[in-house]
């Protein structure tokens, strides 16, 4: 798995997050994309305080947003788990650095996980179209809601 690769290259305990460096971040990302049905055991709500906090993003955003749309892109995400991992991509390209990043010289983090997230457009669009049980799709179009508004949604009529 290409993604799964791309996770793996990726030096997590360098970059920081919301509780200190991103060390787990790698670990609770493969736990919530890879796990087969449901069973992310906490993964998601670690990832939602790590990565983002109430709308500030840390450092490793851009990586996990890289790391998601790959994984969105080759479809490698049990279906169960879809919506749940786009809504860890929705809640990174919606959210702006914190204070910290910004001091550290990292403000731009809300482009650098758009232009990640921007990789997987047509991914993403290919979600949104499909009506899963599980509502990916509903998921999927917030967040390309998010990164274009005015071009997903006439694709989407």
């Amino acid at each position: 798995m290409l993604a799964d690769k791309q996770l793996r290259l990726i030096p997590w305990a360098n970059l920081r997050a919301g509780g200190g460096d991103a060390g787990r971040v790698g670990t609770d990302l493969r736990m919530l994309l890879f796990a087969e049905g449901a069973a992310d055991d906490g993964a998601y709500e670690r990832l939602e305080n790590e990565v983002e906090a109430q709308g500030d993003l840390f450092q490793c955003a851009p990586a996990v947003a890289s790391v998601i749309i790959a994984a969105v892109a080759e479809g490698s995400i049990p279906a169960a788990n879809l919506a749940t991992a786009l809504d860890v991509l929705g809640r990174v390209v919606a959210g702006h650095a914190d204070r910290s990043e910004v001091a550290a010289g990292n403000g731009d983090l809300r482009g650098q996980c758009h232009a990640e997230a921007m990789k997987g457009y047509w991914s993403l669009l290919r979600v949104a179209a499909e009506r899963d049980p599980f509502s990916a799709w509903q998921v999927a179009q917030a967040v390309l809601a998010v990164l274009d508004e005015e071009h997903s949604k006439k694709i989407l009529e």
